[in-house]
């Protein structure tokens, strides 16, 4: 936390600044009834209300500034709100395919909105709740020189006491709170899965189980939430207890110096709201700090997405030749799906790649498209070896579609340039070698048609044709298509299938389930993955 309240120091040393003006008015106004309860005492009625006309100026200096603060506060919050929200996301752009891939989406999810959610409740509100606490209560201490040394010596020495007490469960606090956060991404992980599945539960006549998991999840959540309650219950008692007994023993003092007549009247009155400042402050910081304390697992935990580093950033200055495989293994821990691999794919060439279930078919395409870098043997790509390229540079050739490709909400021209810059030009050529330009035309607004969110207003076919838009726009060349057609109706899959086959400028190497006799007799060649 501390380095975003540093790196926003402008706008905090402002917030800082009007936090000093706001409880100094406070403290004026709590000194000043002491003059007014005095000119009341001693029937000076002029006085007492030049004193009431003087705080109601004051009030209004407060009321101007509490305004300009409310403001100021959310604006930076939300400042350093975006600001860690960006370095999260920006490490995700940095880490390799494979470790973002050990956690769920789920889980980054609910760490950019519930994760920051508690940051800005817990760690900046709470923050900014310390520190115009910590400066009412210094203004608070230095207005009690004005009647009495002691009375200071005595709300110091009780001071250091409440706030020693709650750091008892500290570390307690920072524990649970650190489970009340796994907790959360493991029940928005629940959530989102379940939910998913609805039209699997609906066909099955299961749409109860839903609940069953909601409610299971739910509670599991509820439990981590109350056991972070009562920790921090026991916090606030002992704050409590510290605040209680600070005030009674200042207003005890005030009252042996009033009855020595030591101090006037009113100042049991000024003493009175200054020690319940300072000691509403030392009674609630302990907890308002545990608090902060307990975020900073949340702060390491955003932390933890891991830089790829790259082992070359070499580039391709021409694509002369294919892909030649020369004993390629690859194993997922001590399971081998690989091996020893050997095979030449010519540009411009079509390709299949069957074989059963774990026989490596999807692996291969992987390692061709640069998520996976730690094979064995050898994979050249246009004469340089694919360990020595960066994956970023080799997917600027390569383009990789799944079995149902990915659509944002949004048009159909935002899906296909993703806010990159595409002349129109390019864009209409690349809908119709991907045969979308009459599907385009036959929309309401064309290519800046909305299609929904997960593109769930396009047909199957519909959105592969548009995944296949995003790669010809940017020159991709060779495409490894995953499946791609299996989840479409007959038509349509035969329809891209035989797009992508009679392209003589792309490479395509399909991996299929459903080699249909018309595809086969147009391709170069069959691999069988065993």
């Amino acid at each position: 936390m501390k380095k975003y309240i540093l790196r926003f120091w402008k706008p905090n040393l402002l917030i800082f600044g009007i936090l000093v003006i706001t409880n100094v008015c406070l403290t004026l106004v709590s000194v000043i009834m002491a003059s007014s309860l005095n000119a009341l005492v001693d029937l000076n009625f002029t006085l007492f209300f030049e004193t009431l006309l003087a705080n109601a100026v004051i009030f209004m200096i407060y009321l101007f500034f509490s305004y300009i603060l409310i403001n100021k506060k959310s604006q930076t919050k939300q400042k350093m709100a975006t600001a860690i929200r960006t370095d999260v996301t920006k490490r995700m752009e940095q880490t390799s395919y494979s470790n973002f891939h050990t956690k769920p989406v789920g889980t980054y999810a609910s760490w950019l909105s519930n994760d920051l959610n508690t940051i800005e409740t817990v760690a900046f509100d709470q923050f900014y709740t310390v520190l115009g606490g910590i400066i009412s209560a210094v203004s608070s201490i230095i207005a009690m020189f004005i009647f009495h040394w002691s009375i200071v010596l005595l709300t110091l020495a009780v001071t250091i006491v409440t706030i020693l007490l709650p750091m008892l469960y500290q570390k307690v606090l920072s524990l649970v709170s650190l489970l009340v956060t796994e907790e959360s991404e493991r029940f928005l992980s629940k959530v989102t899965d379940t939910l998913n599945g609805f039209d699997t539960f609906f066909s099955f006549n299961l749409l109860e189980k839903i609940t069953k998991d909601m409610e299971e999840a739910s509670l599991k959540l509820a439990d981590v939430k109350n056991k972070q309650a009562k920790v921090i219950a026991k916090v606030a008692l002992l704050g409590t207890f510290g605040n209680i007994v600070g005030q009674l023993s200042i207003m005890g003092l005030t009252g042996y110096l009033v009855s020595q007549s030591i101090v006037s009247v009113g100042s049991i009155l000024a003493t009175g709201e200054l020690a319940g400042t300072i000691f509403n402050t030392v009674g609630n910081i302990s907890q308002q700090i545990a608090a902060i304390r307990s975020v900073e697992p949340v702060f390491k935990k955003l932390e933890t997405i891991e830089p790829s580093v790259e082992k070359s950033t070499e580039k391709i200055k021409i694509i002369d030749s294919g892909i030649v495989l020369d004993n390629l293994s690859y194993a997922y821990d001590d399971k081998l799906v690989l091996n020893n691999l050997d095979f030449s794919f010519q540009l411009g060439g079509k390709y299949a790649i069957v074989g059963a279930s774990g026989s490596g078919k999807t692996t291969l395409l992987n390692i061709l498209n640069g998520k996976l870098m730690d094979y064995d043997g050898s994979v050249q790509f246009a004469g340089k070896e694919l360990s020595v390229l960066s994956g970023r540079e080799l997917r600027e050739y390569i383009l990789y579609m799944d079995q149902i490709p990915y659509l944002f909400e949004g048009t159909v021209r935002e899906n296909i340039t993703l806010d990159e810059d595409f002349s129109n030009e390019q864009i209409q050529q690349a809908l119709k070698a991907s045969n979308l330009d009459e599907v385009v035309r036959n929309l309401p607004q064309g290519i800046d048609t909305d299609i929904g969110d997960a593109g769930r207003l396009l047909s199957g076919g519909q959105r592969q044709r548009v995944a296949l838009a995003r790669g010809l726009v940017r020159g991709k060349k060779i495409i490894l298509l995953d499946e791609g057609t299996s989840s479409l109706d007959e038509k349509s899959a035969l329809e891209i299938e035989k797009q992508l086959i009679e392209n003589e400028e792309l490479t395509v190497l399909m991996i299929t389930h459903q080699l249909r006799e018309s595809i086969q007799k147009q391709l170069n060649q069959v691999i069988l993955l065993s």
